[in-house]
Order: structure tokens, then sequence, then C-alpha cells
């Protein structure tokens, strides 16, 4: 017997001395899950809501685990559509239209991994005033009970009515025969269509944010804590708090970028709406620059708003800027490329006019986004002025957007710079984010 013969005699030997069969010893052993499903967060309890001023609030209990909270608007579909996020446990609207008599609101946590847990139940208000139901459905009116003796039939005349347009005997009448003229029915006209206006698709609303950046956004790109922030000094009409954003000459090296100042927000390519060639978007806000404001580097660039493409590196799709002068600036690109600086396909700049300095400057924008400079459209409002609409691409090819605000700017000015963002929001029409340019709304 040779030495592999012994050895699987042994084996088998010790198998059958331990109780084990051969058949057991090469069964599988079940393997456990590596991960297991994180169960889903359960509903917000006790959500109450209100109208304060024409603007849904909205409150609820804390749930275990919660990242933050979205809020759904479910007037009009059951599946309804995101009008907010907070990190808080209320949230507060933009002026609700008066059109629309009630709103219905849910509200769901989502966890670390941005998943989201279960609805809470609907909570209805009323922008006109009226008290908010409570967040459980109302329960059925009784039924009318019958009364306890019929109402008599009217009974027939018992003498034909005299023809009025014959005279009685005797003296002439002075007043008009007796027949009355029919009445108007009292049943209440039929209702105008709805024609009410669409609520923005999301709103980024510093009003229920937890004190610190990035909250309501998903992260903060800055070199140092303090060039960011929320503040309460100069709020925006409607508002009590927006953010403010600063850089100084040096305050290079974010992420390793020596090149650029940086002291911005972004959020999600899912959060902006995720778009795709063809999709339409509004958006809308506000930014305040100061008296003081300068921009001292001709030709290049200090940017406060933009969209910026699915990779991180390279020209962003379109971003709003300043130049000296302080004229108001907007680049646009797509096509192919958007991998590393300088290779848009198409690119386009756009003089807009000048920045009103010591004011509120409100800013509506209007896109369809397409990688084709045919299709592709950009469409800008200033202080309530359509002051561009061109054709333009507007993506790159095969690329989505997300979008940043704060500054991002080159690096060679001397002097420190200083800008407010009140809320910003998209939606799918003009009038859905017209609220958020409370100063100046803009004029299709």
């Amino acid at each position: 017997m040779n030495k592999r013969s012994l050895a699987v005699l042994a084996a088998m030997t010790l198998i059958g001395g331990s109780g084990l069969t051969t058949a057991a010893l090469a069964a599988p052993r079940p393997v456990a899950s590596q991960t297991q499903a994180a169960a889903a967060l359960p509903a917000p309890a006790e959500v109450t809501g209100e109208v304060v001023d024409q603007r849904a609030v909205l409150r609820w209990a804390p749930v275990a685990g919660a990242r933050d909270y979205l809020v759904l608007d479910v007037t009009r579909s059951g599946a309804g559509r995101s009008v907010g996020s907070t990190s808080g446990t209320s949230w507060t609207s933009p002026r609700l239209p008066l059109s629309t008599p009630a709103y219905s609101f849910v509200v769901v946590a989502r966890d670390s991994a941005k998943k989201q847990g279960v609805r809470s139940e609907p909570v209805r208000v009323f922008p006109g005033g009226q008290p908010a139901t409570p967040s459980t459905p109302p329960a059925e009116p009784a039924t009318p009970t019958e009364p306890a003796t019929p109402p008599t039939e009217p009974t027939e005349p018992t003498t034909t009515p005299t023809d009025p347009t014959t005279p009685t005997t005797g003296t002439t009448p002075t007043t008009e025969p007796t027949t009355a003229t029919p009445t108007e029915p009292t049943t209440p006209p039929v209702a105008e269509p709805d024609g009410s206006v669409p609520a923005p698709t999301r709103v980024w609303s510093y009003e229920d944010a937890a004190g610190l950046l990035p909250d309501p956004w998903d992260e903060v790109h800055a070199l140092r804590s303090d060039t960011q922030g929320l503040t309460t000094d100069n709020p925006y009409p409607g508002s009590s708090r927006t953010a403010f954003f600063s850089v100084r000459p040096g305050d290079t090296g974010w992420n390793g970028t020596k090149g650029t100042l940086r002291s911005e927000v972004r959020d999600s390519i899912a959060d902006s709406g995720e778009v795709q060639p063809g999709d339409e978007q509004y958006w809308a806000w506000s930014t305040f620059f100061p008296a003081s404001f300068d921009w001292d580097e001709r030709g290049q660039f200090l940017i406060f708003t933009q969209w910026h493409q699915t990779v991180n590196s390279g020209n962003p799709n379109v971003h709003f800027w300043s130049d000296v002068d302080e004229k108001l600036m907007v680049d646009v690109r797509g096509g192919a490329g958007g991998r590393v600086a300088g290779d848009a396909q198409y690119v386009e700049t756009f003089e807009l006019g000048s920045i009103d300095k010591g004011a509120w400057n409100d800013l509506t924008v209007r896109f369809v986004w397409s990688p084709d400079p045919a299709t592709g459209l950009i469409e800008v409002w200033h202080q309530g002025e359509k002051v561009l609409s061109e054709n333009a691409a507007n993506l790159y090819d095969g690329q989505s957007v997300y979008i940043k605000q704060g500054i991002y700017s080159a690096a060679g000015t001397a002097a420190t710079h200083y800008l407010q963002h009140a809320p910003i929001g998209f939606g799918p029409t003009l009038e859905s984010v017209a609220p958020l340019n409370a100063l100046h709304r803009p004029a299709g």
C-alpha cells in the first residue's frame, strides 16, 4: 500500500472514530450572510402641521438612526415629490399659493446610506389659514338620522289660480301680480379647473438647518471651517437665515488643489434631479454681493454657483461668475469631453449685465439639458428681467450634473471676498420656483 492509500485509510479511520460520515465532511457548511439587510427606519411619529405666514410648518418626533428626513408633497400624487430635506425634526416650506386650498405632506427618515424608511401618515395644511387636520385621516361623518315625522307633501291649491293678465273685480290692483318669478337654483356653480401652481421639486432651505454647514447639503469644500456657515445678518426676505462664504488670499490647498481658493457646498446628482438629455428644469436663488465687492483679476474667475458634471475633474457644465467691473457672466459647456480642464467640445460665454452691489441679486435659470448645441437651452432672469435665451450644449456626453454653491475663485486675488446665498431650489416650471425670487419675480 502506497503512502497516499495509507493517508486515505487514516482519514477514514479518524472520521469513523469521531462519528462523522464522509458525506457530512463533504457537505458544504452554510455560509452566514456577510451583510444583513438593514431594516427600514420606522415612520416618523407625531407629525403635525400648521400654516405660518402662508408657509407650511411641519414637526415630528425624531427617529432613532435617522441621518436626515425628506418631506414629500403628496397633494396630487400618492408617489409624491420631494420638496425639502432636513437633519432636524421640523421643516418650513416656501410660501404656498392660495389657489390650492389644501396641501398634503408626508415625512420619511433616511439612514446613513440615504435609504428611505417608512413614510409617515399624511398631514394636511391650509394656506388660507384654516387649522391643519391631524396626521390621522378624519373620521367619516355620521349618517344623518331620519326626522321623526316625515315632512308633509305640499297640497294642491284648492282653486284654480287667477290668470294674472285678467284683473279681478273690484278696484284695480296697485301691486304686480303675486305670481313669483322663478329664482335661480341654489346649487353652487361648478368650480373652475384647478390652476394651482406646482411646488418646487427640492429646496435647500437654511431655516431648519442644524446650525453648521453642510446641512442641508451633502458636503463642504473649504480649507478652513470659518470660511462658511449660517448667519442671521441681512436675511433674505421671507427667511431668517442664509449661508455665507468667504475666501482670502492664501487659502489654497483644499483637497490638494494649490491654484484656487474654495469655500463651497455641494449635493449629489440624485438630489440635483439626476438630469438626462431632454430634461427641463428651472432653478432659482438669490446671492448678496456686498457694496465693497470688487473682483480684481481680469480674465480670471470668481464662481458663485455651478452645475458640475459627474466627473469631479474638468470644467463645469454651467457656472455663474464675476469678471472685473463686477460684470455678471455665465459659461456653458457640453458635448464631448468634460474630464480634464479645457477639453469641452462646445464652450459659450455670455455677459448678463452688471451685478447689483450692496443688494440681493435674484436669479432664475431655465435649462433644457442636452449635449447638442441645437437642442440644449439656457435662459436667465436677473432681478426679474430676462437677460439671456440661447441654445447651447449644456451637458457632457454620458454625464449628468450636481449643484455647487459658494465661492470658487482663482488664487491671484489680493482681496478677501464674501457672499451670501439665500435658499436655492428647482422645479418643473417658472411658477414653481418664482417664490424663491421674492424681491424680483421673473416675468415669463
